[in-house]
Parts: C-alpha cells; structure tokens; sequence
C-alpha cells in the first residue's frame, strides 16, 4: 500500500523524470533520511514504480554521487490513475522507447538547474515556480497541438555579430527549457518567464552559420525576443534567455 510520501517521491520524479536521492532527501525533508533512502529501495525492488537508470553507472562516481532514481511508466500509470500527475517541468519527463539516453549528461545539466529555482523559490515568500506544462496550457491551441510545443520559428538576420551569415536565416529555436516564476506583490500576481540553455560542448562559434554555436543560439534569441514572437507563440508577457555553459559560466 503507498502512502501520502511515496506519492509525492513518484510525483517529483515526474515532474523532473531524473532526480538523485539527495535531491529528494532536499525536496521531502523526511524525519529520517535512513527510513527514506530504505522505502526508495522499497518503491524500486516491490513496486517497481520507480528506476535506477543503468545508464547512470557510466556516468558516475559510485563512491561519492548519491543514487539516481527515476519514474516507472508503471509509476506514470498509478499517479494517472489517481488523477494525480503533476505539471512537468521538464517535457522529456517520461522514458523514451531507446532505453540509453545519449544526452543523458545535458539532461542533468538542465534539471539540475531548474530544480535550483524551483527549490529557492519555495523558500521565498510571495514567489512560485511556473513549470512548462502550467506555461504550455495557457498557450495558443496550435501551440499545444504541436508536435513540439517548444519549438518556435525564429529568423536571424544578417549583421548580428555572425560574419559567417549572408542572407536572413529562418529556423526554429527550441529551448532546454521553458519556465516562469509568479511574484505576488501587494496582492498581485505578477510573472517573469526565462527560456533555459544548457550549452555542454557547443563551441562559442564557429565560421559557418549551418552548425550550432552559442553565438548562433544567442543571436537566435535576440531576434526571438526583438520580435516578441514569444508572445504569439506562448502567450506570455515577456521573456528572458537563461544560457548555462559547460564551464559553469551563466548569462
């Protein structure tokens, strides 16, 4: 039988498909982080709700990285049965048919820096994280009916700090991720939203505008948010780019 806590493991790791169990450890704040570690072995072994991705032994220092979980599609299934799937987070929340993820290293990259927010906004008073899927329900109906709600069409024009580029460039940018966070000030709502970037080994540029750079990426975003294609796209007020490097560096 699960309880009220094993629900809400099952839930955050659907709202983020990858957590580590210090990650949840931080997230439940359970009594006793012994009895905790114990029922994820529990949820693992008798229910099968939840994984241990088998990628994650390839990826990781076993001596000092804490064990990572994430949600079963029969875990998906019994919070679905409940009526209790939470808004994603991330849209790559549930396990694709390869069961190896060859971007697994980027997509830690991108839920460990949005959990990053989410955790230090629910440690702020009058502020909320807004996941994509609340974002996303909100948008134009062809939007949510796309095949990729995410992605949007952008054009970058020549002159944009890309030597390479000779003529208009159309494309299509589609963020890592896509969040907001709600302000309540003086009784009113009031909302930012940020589209992430997790740039791992794009190079900062390159002499050809036919392959991905970071300068590419930024150009494309500076056009986005000229334009306020964002706006008709994804019905939001505004929007700010949030890009995040493999060195650590953020912008």
């Amino acid at each position: 039988i699960l309880g009220a806590r094993d629900s809400q493991i099952l839930s955050w790791l659907y709202r983020y498909r990858f957590l580590q169990q210090s990650q949840l450890l931080a997230l439940l704040q359970p009594k006793s982080a012994k009895r905790f570690t114990e029922r994820l072995g529990d949820l693992y072994h008798e229910t099968g709700y939840i994984n241990r991705p088998a990628l994650q032994a390839s990826q990781f220092d076993s001596h000092c990285t804490s064990m990572l979980y994430e949600i079963s599609e029969a875990g998906c299934d019994y919070l679905d049965a409940l009526g209790q799937l939470p808004p994603r987070a991330v849209t790559m929340s549930r396990r694709t048919r390869r069961r190896y993820n060859p971007q697994f290293l980027h997509s830690m990259m991108i839920i460990e820096a949005l959990l990053a927010v989410e955790m230090a906004t629910r440690t702020i008073s009058g502020q909320r994280f807004v996941p994509v899927d609340e974002i996303l329900a909100k948008a134009p109906e062809p939007v949510r009916r796309a095949a990729n709600p995410l992605s949007v069409p952008v054009t970058i024009m020549p002159g944009q700090g890309l030597p390479g580029l000779r003529s208009p460039l159309n494309t299509h940018l589609i963020p890592d991720a896509l969040y907001g966070i709600e302000y309540l000030i003086d009784g009113q709502k009031k909302y930012r939203f940020w589209a992430l970037e997790c740039e791992r080994t794009s190079p900062t540029r390159r002499n050809t505008s036919r392959a991905s750079s970071t300068q590419l990426k930024q150009a494309a975003y500076d056009s986005l948010i000229q334009s306020r294609a964002f706006q008709r796209h994804w019905g939001i007020p505004n929007l700010k780019l949030w890009l995040v490097t493999g060195d650590g560096v953020e912008h």
